[in-house]
């Protein structure tokens, strides 16, 4: 499987830090002599298992963190010195979350006097849940042993961004049924940005260069959209495909499409076996006579076409923008709906 590259997995905040109360324990926030925290926020975020991310029960919380050293020395706060409690057990924050441009706190952090630090951790969690995340950072002062500050997290107060978590897949499934199935779905207007007039004229022109592959003579631009238009009807009632989720992250997504449909080029044969046909019925060797018989029986060469399956699942990266989901574009080397579905190019 082909892994998209180049998905920012998580940014470093930039909150301003509350005063934190005296107590060494409190709703999201703590402080000791040495230093204040508190959670300015936390969300839920998805990265490919093999990437380091959870299944089951379990999601990935990016946790974002606001430490202050009130201490005269400086302090250091690395994953090492940061805990997870779930009652009497006590957890790590999860360092195996890959990515050359996550920007999470698994290295030292290093904390002036007087200075404060936004800090982002990782934590495998269960929903609806709450835990305790522990902090005792390391003083320059190696005669100043830190007493750990508690600060309460419950996971019920991120669960929007839970169930954010799954719209790219919504989006993407709507892009595909709208745009190049012509099925309606109601997900379109409300999570899809597209520019529809430019993805149905690329999509007539990806369609175009590969049919033209299986005719001798090139088709007219007006041509190959009408052979479009059968295809899309016959895409409409025998494709298939199911996306999901791979990553999401900070109005980043990976979202995995497997699919089945025509492919264009399957139809060399079929197409080669009607112009026979033309030439054995009317003993006629006129290839473009031939070709128009064939192009006669278009919908019927769809008609029998079978389904073909793809051995790969596409990778689709999508950005957010106000709130809605926009398909990134690539390179025409890349796996991209339009040449799954209006090239007709499956692998």
């Amino acid at each position: 499987m082909k892994k998209a590259a180049g998905l920012v997995l998580i940014g470093a905040l930039s909150l301003g830090l509350a005063a934190c109360g005296s107590s060494e324990e409190g709703e999201g926030a703590g402080a000791n002599k040495s230093f204040e925290a508190k959670i300015d926020g936390a969300q839920y975020i998805l990265v490919s298992e093999q990437d380091g991310g959870v299944s089951g029960d379990e999601a990935l919380l990016a946790v974002e963190l606001e430490v202050k050293n009130t201490s005269k020395d400086a302090i250091s706060l690395s994953s090492n010195d940061v805990s997870l409690y779930d009652g009497d057990e006590q957890l790590e924050p999860n360092t195996d979350v890959y990515s050359d441009e996550i920007e999470t706190s698994m290295r030292s952090g290093k904390i002036a006097s007087d200075k404060s630090k936004k800090l982002t951790y990782l934590f495998n969690v269960e929903k609806d849940k709450e835990y305790e995340i522990g902090l005792q950072p390391i003083s320059e002062d190696y005669d100043n042993k830190i007493e750990e500050v508690k600060l309460k997290l419950d996971t019920a107060k991120y669960e929007k961004s839970l169930k954010n978590l799954e719209t790219p897949e919504k989006a993407l499934t709507a892009y595909i049924d709208v745009l190049f199935l012509g099925k309606e779905n109601e997900d379109f207007d409300k999570y899809v940005v597209a520019d529809k007039e430019e993805v149905e004229k690329s999509a007539n022109k990806a369609f175009r260069e590969s049919i033209n592959k299986v005719f001798s003579n090139d088709l007219t631009e007006e041509g190959a959209s009408n052979l479009y238009k059968m295809y899309k009807d016959e895409l409409n009632s025998k494709a298939t495909f199911k996306a999901k989720t791979i990553e999401n992250v900070n109005g980043k997504a990976v979202v995995e499409v497997n699919y089945s449909g025509i492919g264009v080029y399957n139809l060399y044969n079929t197409v080669s076996d009607y112009k026979r046909a033309y030439y054995q019925e009317t003993n006629e060797y006129d290839s473009k006579k031939q070709e128009a018989y064939a192009i006669s029986k278009f919908k019927d060469i769809l008609g029998g076409a079978e389904l073909k399956e793809s051995n790969y699942p596409l990778e689709i990266e999508m950005v957010e923008k106000d709130g809605k989901w926009e398909v990134k574009p690539k390179d025409k080397y890349s796996d991209t709906v339009e040449k799954a579905f209006a090239a007709g190019d499956i692998n």
